[in-house]
């Protein structure tokens, strides 16, 4: 046990070492509190990936006869140990991407129809001293394991195993108690202490700051926490009428049944952040993008509501953000009913296509898009062409979006499609052959956004000859934004939640500005909606973007912890607590925490309150299945 505590205080120096760009930087003062903190979900972690393994050296004496036993026993703590290894060793080069410790979503990704196995190849080549590292500690795990059996248990006899006589007291009173007492304080250890729940990611907090709080964890206990974390607490802050007065999710903005039923198309670009568009500061990377945005509303103050891709997509179609450990879609909560957008538009007669080039079966999308009501969805199977599969992910954007719009063109109309972009996403590879559109910029994160975009003007260009473009409006945005940026605005602060949202209409010339309204993914739905003129009444946590009264808002989460912006505030939590208070837009960088003279002001208190009941309801609802109109209480006036 004393030699894997060793292990785990090694691997977060390392690991703090790999992600120094990531985590805020250790003082001294804190140093202390982080390997306390650590030693705690350290041992927590040890104790229970060990606990057969205790109890069989426990129950069994060291020196065993049967080879066969002894074997297995020793089985029992190098096997778990090592995945325990390789799972820590890999998370220090993948916290880059997530930005948090992998938890139970990453077997996800191990176990998903071939994505593991297509993205190995370039992880091994561009992280090839991660391999080698886990080699190494493995290998000297194993050795240690030996050697203490071997050579240390030969020596000090007292450290084998406790010498009971052979009589009934022995056998039946101080050997069970001797077992069920150092048994109490594994299960103490696992536990992390005396309190009355159990430690989880979130309590990381309790030692350091949000942005620091992923240094104290390890890997294999994030995992084995977000096991049960996985599951969202029934909380309860305020009365549910009280609640539903704050956030109002009973939303209706027209009334009139004659509505243009007008057909939407929604473009999904993978890993979009804002910073790569003009209006983020790039020049070049995005120019059809760029000259699009001139012809349509552009929302400049736009948020994902989540960092990865299972999380984006369900809150632009089904306006819910990420809201726990691991994505709700494949978690216990996934039959949920919600208002999603292809389902609402699919009750009025549209048809609904979901397209996406990856691997079907990648992130459970294939199994999304049905649950979220779209009628059709295409994949990597349904392209059926391998000589576009990009080696990595799935089929390139530029035959891709082709495929796309040859199936648009043969729906009956209105319809309704959301089409999911891939290729600018790690590793960043674009076809052989492409040269960028422009000159300036040679990063592969670059090229292959400069790639997507001029795939998207070859979309666009065959689009509006078609009959039904002048019929239709297209919403442009992101999953989620990309973490490899230059400046720490974009990379560590809100900038890292900025993408475009780009609202067109070739039938509505007057569709024409730039927008600096707070909008986040959830307000895509209610935006929609209102913009078509929907008539009826829907379940949505967002707001319409042309709703001036509508409380405007921005909310997201990560590790157990919470942002929101309202109020001109940009509010941290621990759990669901206030931690952190900053100005907003005013101090965007987050470079002066104001927790202590502005924690009482009003406007802080009513933010407080709205983040709580917008909380208690997104969570009653995912565990009590209310998210939809249908489902959701009935309010007076509203049936």
């Amino acid at each position: 046990m004393l030699i894997l505590v060793l292990f785990y205080t090694l691997f977060r120096g390392l690991f703090y070492a790999f992600n120094l760009s990531e985590i805020q930087a250790v003082d001294k003062g804190q140093l202390w509190s982080v390997i306390k903190g650590g030693l705690r979900f350290d041992l927590a972690a040890i104790m229970y990936l060990n606990a057969l393994w205790i109890l069989l050296t426990l129950v069994f004496p060291l020196d065993i006869k049967q080879k066969a036993l002894r074997h297995f026993i020793s089985f029992t703590f190098w096997f778990p140990n090592t995945i325990a290894f390789l799972l820590e060793i890999s998370d220090w080069v993948y916290f880059n991407f997530n930005r948090k410790r992998a938890t139970i979503e990453i077997f996800d990704l191990i176990f998903s129809k071939g994505d593991f196995l297509n993205l190995l190849p370039n992880y091994l080549q561009k992280f090839w001293f991660v391999p080698i590292i886990a080699v190494l500690a493995i290998a000297l795990l194993i050795w240690s394991h030996k050697w203490l059996n071997r050579r240390f248990t030969a020596r000090w006899r007292i450290f084998v195993q406790l010498n009971f006589r052979n009589n009934r007291t022995d056998r039946f009173v101080l050997r069970p108690l001797c077992i069920l007492l150092l048994a109490g304080i594994a299960v103490i250890l696992i536990r992390g202490g005396f309190q009355l729940q159990p430690i989880a990611n979130r309590t990381a907090v309790l030692y350091t700051s949000p942005a620091q709080s992923p240094l104290v964890l390890n890997t294999p206990f994030s995992i084995i926490s977000s096991l049960e974390s996985g599951r969202l607490e029934d909380v309860h802050f305020m009365e549910d009428a009280q609640a539903d007065q704050l956030i109002q999710p009973i939303k209706q903005y027209h009334q009139d049944p004659g509505w243009a039923k007008k057909n939407v198309v929604v473009i999904v670009w993978e890993s979009f952040s804002k910073r790569y568009t003009k209006e983020g500061g790039s020049i070049g990377v995005t120019p059809f993008f760029d000259s699009l945005s001139a012809k349509g509303h552009l929302f400049t103050n736009a948020y994902a509501n989540a960092l990865r891709s299972n999380e984006g997509v369900p809150a632009i179609f089904s306006g819910f953000p990420a809201m726990m450990e691991g994505p709700a879609i494949n978690s216990i909560y996934a039959n949920t009913v919600v208002d999603a957008l292809p389902a609402l538009l699919k009750a009025e007669g549209y048809t609904t296509a979901f397209f996406h080039g990856g691997t079907n079966g990648t992130m459970g999308f294939d199994v999304y898009a049905k649950r979220a009501g779209f009628d059709h969805y295409f994949g990597r199977t349904e392209y059926a062409n391998e000589k576009d599969f990009d080696g990595t992910w799935g089929i390139w954007d530029k035959p891709f979006l082709d495929f796309a719009l040859q199936k648009i063109s043969t729906f009956k109309q209105p319809f309704f499609t959301g089409i999911f972009t891939l290729t600018s996403h790690v590793p960043f590879h674009v076809p052989k052959g492409f040269k960028p559109t422009a000159p300036g910029f040679d990063r592969d994160i670059e090229i292959s956004m400069n790639y997507t975009d001029w795939a998207l003007s070859q979309f666009f260009k065959q689009a509006v000859a078609q009959e039904w473009y002048h019929n239709t409006v297209f919403v442009i945005t992101a999953d989620h934004t990309n973490p490899y940026v230059d400046n720490p605005f974009q990379g560590e602060g809100l900038g890292r939640y900025q993408v475009p949202i780009l609202i067109i209409d070739p039938g509505n010339a007057a569709l024409n500005e730039k927008d600096s309204t707070l909008v986040q993914q959830l307000d895509i739905i209610p935006s929609v909606l209102d913009y078509l003129k929907y008539p009826k009444p829907f379940f949505a946590l967002g707001n319409s973007a042309w709703d001036s009264l509508a409380n405007r808002f921005f909310i997201t989460y990560l590790s157990g912890n919470y942002n929101m912006i309202r109020n001109g505030y940009h509010i941290k939590t621990k759990g669901f607590d206030m931690a952190e208070i900053y100005r907003y837009p005013q101090d965007s960088a987050d470079t002066q925490n104001i927790y202590v003279q502005e924690k009482n002001a009003l406007p802080v208190k009513e933010t407080e309150s709205y983040f709580k009941a917008l909380i208690q309801i997104l969570h009653k609802g995912m565990i009590n299945d209310r998210l939809s109109l249908h489902t959701y209480p009935a309010k007076s006036g509203t049936q």
